[in-house]
């Protein structure tokens, strides 16, 4: 009896073994999402931690604040820049008139014949005040650079020797604040005009055997007012001995 017993419990150990197996492996299955989920979670970046925005490369060049030019400085520029095309233009078509609504009313105009200005004897002129060009009398203008005679000139003649000898307006070069023409003469507009500015019309030369020792400048020299400038000097520029 036993005997015949034994297979049958067997059987149904067998069953209740592979019963048991099954249930296991859906507790399993059923768990395996969240395990998935947390194993997601910690591998994935945080969403409370910022990307770090790439640095720039070596080769790649970033503006600097201290580089950038305020709009104010921008405006000043720009206003030097109009007064003297204005200026020149005045002078290029003789316009005396035009040329005294721009001088400083408290400096006067100065005229100086070379790159250095006369501060103690260099002729100055009110804007009421500029001779005109049927003006036949002779003025002390300074001396000749090399023989130090006085150039004693009219108006008329002392503006076309050194005013406008050249078409200064239409110049190849024009220049703010700083200078090309450089000669033994240093121009020294800035010592004499603290604070002032000044804008360079300036031809390199006109013969090329002279190797660029025929240049020539005319400086316009002019003083803050406000928002505006003021003409203060005219000064002519070139090689000297």
């Amino acid at each position: 009896m036993m005997r015949r017993l034994l297979p049958l419990l067997a059987v149904a150990l067998l069953a209740l073994q592979l019963a048991g197996c099954g249930a296991g492996n859906d507790r399993s299955t059923a768990s395996s999402p969240g395990a998935d989920a947390e194993a997601s979670q910690s591998a994935s970046p945080s969403h409370n931690h910022a990307v770090p925005a790439p640095s720039p490369s070596a080769g790649q060049p970033t503006l600097s604040s201290e580089h950038s030019e305020s709009p104010r400085v921008s405006e000043e520029k720009s206003a030097l820049h109009d007064a003297a095309k204005d200026v020149v233009e005045a002078l290029r078509d003789r316009d005396l008139k035009r040329l005294a609504g721009w001088i400083d009313g408290e400096r006067g105009l100065r005229f100086s014949p070379y790159a250095h200005l006369d501060a103690k004897s260099g002729l100055v002129f009110k804007a009421g005040q500029l001779p005109s060009f049927r003006d036949a009398d002779k003025l002390e203008w300074g001396v000749y650079d090399g023989s130090g005679e006085p150039i004693s000139l009219t108006f008329r003649d002392y503006f076309e020797k050194f005013v406008y000898d050249q078409d200064f307006a239409d110049a190849p070069d024009m220049n703010e604040n700083k200078l090309k023409g450089k000669g033994n003469s240093a121009y020294n507009g800035q010592e004499v005009y603290p604070g002032s500015s000044f804008v360079e019309f300036h031809y390199p030369g006109f013969d090329d055997k002279l190797e660029g020792q025929d240049w020539e400048s005319l400086i316009l020299t002019f003083v803050p007012s406000g928002r505006d400038w003021r003409l203060c000097a005219v000064t002519h520029a070139q090689w000297t001995i």
